[in-house]
């Protein structure tokens, strides 16, 4: 069955603590990145066939996750404000996104951008994807995805993904007896910035790309 646990009041706590950390002005000797994320998946159950599914998932850590703030959101102080949601006009991988539209074989289901300090991997906190900005636009009758993203640098830039994926009910409904309902991507992998990268799962997809921003500039 379809289910969604609530976040635990200590890790709320520690995301919110955290966003005021990282709202504060920036070094300017810091590099930032500007994170953008497309989600999309294949209409029709198609990877159901793929391999074994487990019934029970897991779920994502939002152990110091961080919450991902409304674009309209002014940072304290006046300083840059990082993990704020940017506008859709400030996205570059809208044509993707329409071209996804457009397609009769993919649909996409989240499209987000964000700015976030370039940290190492022990001080680096993932951004949390939560429920209804993955399913946002998207109506009530669509697969939902949630879970976390972490960005890290060391010498090369460093991505985790924690996701999971959700059918829709008409989906659900189509697939054989017995057919779990979430799905979980995990992923660990090195990218390079400004380029577009894809990570695959046989029930959806995501496409990534990483560009060094400075904080003057993100407004």
């Amino acid at each position: 069955a379809s289910r969604l646990v609530p976040e635990a009041p200590l890790a709320a706590f520690a995301a919110l603590a955290l966003m005021a950390v990282f709202a504060c002005t920036a070094d300017a000797a810091q590099q930032w990145y500007t994170i953008e994320i497309i989600v999309f998946d294949v209409p029709g159950n198609e990877g159901l066939h793929a391999e074994y599914w487990p019934a029970d998932p897991g779920e994502p850590s939002l152990e110091g996750a961080v919450e991902l703030a409304p674009a309209f959101e002014e940072a304290p102080g006046g300083g840059v404000h990082a993990f704020r949601l940017l506008d859709r006009a400030d996205l570059s991988l809208n044509r993707v996104r329409s071209t996804l539209r457009r397609s009769a074989r993919y649909r996409p289901l989240l499209h987000a951008g964000w700015r976030q300090p370039g940290l190492s991997r022990n001080a680096a906190r993932p951004a949390h994807i939560g429920p209804r900005l993955a399913a946002a636009g998207n109506g009530s009758d669509l697969p939902v995805v949630r879970g976390t993203v972490k960005v890290s640098v060391a010498r090369y830039l460093h991505v985790e993904l924690d996701l999971l994926y959700r059918l829709s009910g008409a989906d659900a409904a189509a697939a054989p007896e017995g057919t779990p309902t979430w799905f979980r991507l995990e992923s660990e992998r090195r990218m390079r910035s400004r380029e577009l990268h894809y990570i695959d799962h046989p029930l959806f997809g995501v496409l990534m790309r990483i560009t060094p921003s400075a904080p003057a500039s993100s407004g």
